[in-house]
């Protein structure tokens, strides 16, 4: 397809239309579950309804405006908006909701209520099938990896993780931990752990960590996702026994890098045996099975790539590691930078601005990382499995532009929404 025909498709496509035939045909409920948040407002002044307070944020997040003054701008607050978002959200608006009047409903959403939400938008995807052809052994992969959202030079809430440099200085700096589900070149959100110190700590008090957060978090997904088997993947942060034996506990897989300066006894009995006998066949790969661990029977491996320099690549991993997967299982490994680049990265720097304080509330601060999770998954499902979007190879900045352009220029016919349809995803 030329430029001119590109753009001719552009031209006839409407962004939003296909967007929100996403949302109805593969999360119907997820409307619903906004109207249905808990509402402290007083009833008697309230005008907007719990749907239009959370919808208008969400396609603001959607169109890539990053600041909550955005949503009150004219650019987004037009005419043709207000039309479209009122068929969106079934309540007739002369105006949408001011941004502070979003913020103050933010500060008393239970965020919990937004976990519910987060479950229900990895079930839903997983129930509708796509997804199948990239489970492993029937398992899904799931990334893990903490980042940093902000950093101050005050104790913000009083929670913050606390840094001293050598010159004395004290840096705050607010945490997550973040779990993705890695389907082909999509990373989605399942679950979200803020890394904080819960009270004021002296001296001797050791603060929250990513380590205790994991601890947390993956009791929380094997009460969310009882019946499923995941493929549990991170650094070399997470190869260790306690968490080995956790996996071990809920019937899980893991692939761990594998650091040569750490875990020195499996290094050595790793290279002592290969040096005798390489258990795998293949050119640049290296396998060593059955090693003994701390009561643990693992698996260790790595590939040597060589390109310009050579890299090494190490892992270990409790899965049934042979010549035939080998391949396949490292480049699983290797998929552990997915969450930076397509979760991380795209969400501080290309579309949503993470690091931005949507609010200096707490509650209010969590909820609004919720509601860019929420985005950025219905993003993707848009960039990377909608037709129309891959053909006109339009990049991330792009896709917001023509968004807005249509939320804001027009009103969209979505009173009849396409449902005969399938998003389909590239390896």
């Amino acid at each position: 397809m030329n430029r001119k025909e590109r753009r001719k498709l552009r031209k006839d496509k409407d962004l939003v239309k296909e967007l929100y035939s996403i949302i109805n045909k593969y999360l119907p409920k997820l409307l619903y579950m906004f109207d249905n948040l808990t509402d402290a407002r007083n009833q008697s002044y309230t005008t907007y309804k719990m749907k239009t307070i959370c919808v208008t944020r969400l396609f603001g997040l959607l169109c890539g405006l990053t600041t909550m003054t955005d949503i009150s701008f004219d650019d987004f607050n037009s005419d043709n908006c207000i039309k479209n978002l009122s068929k969106i959200c079934n309540q007739d608006l002369e105006e949408l909701p001011y941004w502070e009047t979003i913020q103050d409903v933010f500060i008393n959403i239970n965020t919990d209520e937004l976990r519910n939400i987060q479950k229900y938008i990895v079930k839903a995807l997983i129930r509708s099938k796509m997804f199948d052809r990239y489970r492993f052994n029937g398992c899904f992969q799931l990334l893990f990896d903490g980042t940093g959202l902000s950093n101050h030079d005050y104790n913000l809430n009083n929670n913050c993780l606390i840094r001293k440099h050598n010159d004395g200085k004290i840096s705050y700096y607010k945490y997550v931990l973040e779990c993705k589900l890695v389907v082909g070149n999509i990373v989605i959100s399942l679950d979200s752990e803020f890394i904080e110190n819960k009270k004021m700590l002296t001296e001797k008090q050791k603060q929250d960590c990513e380590t205790n957060a994991f601890k947390r978090m993956i009791k929380r997904i094997k009460k969310n996702y009882p019946k499923y088997k995941f493929i549990i993947t991170g650094d070399g942060l997470y190869a260790t026994s306690p968490i080995i034996k956790l996996c071990k506990k809920y019937n899980w897989y893991y692939i761990f890098n594998l650091k040569p300066d750490r875990l020195k006894e499996i290094n050595e009995t790793f290279e002592d045996n290969i040096n005798y006998k390489n258990e795998t066949t293949l050119k640049d790969y290296y396998l060593s099975t059955n090693i003994e661990y701390k009561g643990n029977i693992l698996s260790v491996f790595k590939f040597i790539e060589t390109k310009k320099k050579n890299t090494t690549f190490r892992y270990i991993s409790n899965l049934c590691v042979k010549d035939s997967n080998i391949k396949e299982i490292v480049s699983m490994g290797r998929k552990r930078w997915k969450i930076e680049n397509e979760g991380f990265y795209n969400q501080k720097h290309r579309t949503f601005n993470i690091s931005h304080l949507s609010s200096r509330n707490d509650t209010a601060m969590k909820n609004h990382y919720f509601f860019i999770q929420f985005a950025h998954t219905i993003r993707q499902l848009l960039e990377q499995g909608n037709l129309l979007t891959k053909s006109l190879k339009l990049k991330i900045k792009e896709v917001s532009k023509i968004l807005l352009k249509s939320l804001t220029s027009k009103p969209s016919d979505l009173n009849n929404l396409e449902t005969n349809f399938q998003l389909r995803f590239d390896d």
